[in-house]
């Protein structure tokens, strides 16, 4: 058991020229003793062996040396997680990840994607070198790679000097963390440091993508969405597992997380309401009239025109309400477009139940 602290640490700002930089690693120096203090403070304790929560710009991390085999575990422990369920690896430089491949080259097909989207909320699938513990990727001789633009958890990372492993920083199964509340919440007395760097931007998961497959295929949707990844050369042809295709043996042996176990679900019940091609108003305010409650908390998450707001209010919401101690939680669905696909995806993927209108 630890005595869990909460640092906070929200006005960290990198250079848009140096955060530009996908070659190297950040230098300390641009940043005041205050911020370097607590910046030292994390990397320590990662250094030692031991796990911290960080924030990112699409949830909060619980994050630990992936290339040490005793410390992964303890991400697994802390989070009540499956072991056969891969971590994703946050490097903070191409230089970094070079170092992790087989032959020390990132493979051309992920080029233009990696130039477009690097820094930002996109893992990529990619062969892993014998420097990476099988750990790490559930057993799989590829592993998922992501590079971070938070700026904390960029420089935590190149003050560390190796990549982190690190998957949402809740109890395993339940809504991911958007607030360092969240976290301790969820994992207060597990773990030794929060690093508080405020609410998260995005709000769901990075995006998940195999290129290694031909033809390439979103595994998770996130920000990066299906329609901004087909204009880029060479992915074209992309597809979305379960939309397009499904492959159950993928399910069975995951690559990457959130493909085998149920994930994203608060304690209270929730039911999906969600639309048809035949759907109008009238057909949705008739089903609204078969469900019965007692006491209803109406919550807006956004307006379905802007589903990037929708995204980032999701997680919180499922909190904020499930605290309320609500016996069952009903949302809206949304279109399947844009950020709609990653809303709905995780939606789905909490729901006990789907009504459909």
């Amino acid at each position: 058991m630890f005595e869990t602290e909460c640092e906070k640490l929200e006005h960290l700002v990198i250079p848009s020229e140096m955060m530009a930089n996908i070659e190297d690693d950040i230098s300390m120096d641009i940043f005041s003793e205050d911020i370097k203090a607590k910046l030292n403070k994390a990397a320590q304790l990662l250094k030692n062996g031991e796990v911290v929560a960080i924030p990112t710009e699409t949830v909060y991390g619980l994050a630990g040396n992936a290339l040490d085999k005793t410390v992964v575990p303890k991400i697994f422990k802390a989070k009540n997680r499956p072991s056969d369920n891969p971590l994703i690896i946050h490097i903070s430089s191409l230089k970094m990840l070079k170092q992790l491949l087989p032959n020390g080259e990132i493979p051309k097909k992920y080029i233009p994607v990696i130039h477009k989207y690097w820094p930002g909320p996109l893992t990529i699938i990619l062969p892993k070198s014998s420097k990476v513990p099988d750990v790490v990727t559930g057993g799989q001789q590829t592993m998922a790679v992501r590079f971070p633009k938070h700026p904390i958890a960029r420089a935590l990372i190149s003050l560390c000097g190796f990549p982190l492993a690190a998957p949402s920083a809740n109890s395993s199964g339940k809504p991911s963390p958007t607030l360092a509340s969240h976290v301790y919440n969820d994992l207060s007395g597990k773990i030794p440091l929060i690093i508080d760097g405020g609410a998260c931007n995005l709000g769901v998961e990075s995006t998940v993508l195999d290129g290694i497959r031909t033809p390439p295929a979103i595994l998770r949707p996130g920000s990066v969405t299906f329609e901004k990844l087909r204009v880029v050369p060479g992915m074209e042809n992309v597809q979305v597992y379960r939309r397009d295709f499904v492959d159950k043996k993928l399910e069975q042996v995951p690559t990457t997380p959130g493909m085998k176990y149920r994930h994203y679900s608060p304690d209270a019940e929730v039911i999906l309401i969600e639309s048809n091609v035949n759907s109008t108003d009238e057909t949705y305010q008739e089903k609204r009239k078969c469900i019965q409650w007692q006491e209803n908390i109406e919550y807006f998450m956004g307006d379905r025109e802007n589903p990037a707001d929708i995204a980032r209010e999701l997680f919180k919401a499922l909190r904020f309400v499930d605290k309320l101690n609500v016996s069952t939680i009903f949302v809206e669905g949304i279109e399947d477009v844009d950020e709609g696909l990653a809303i709905m995806n995780r939606i789905r993927k909490a729901s006990s139940k789907i009504i459909k209108y």
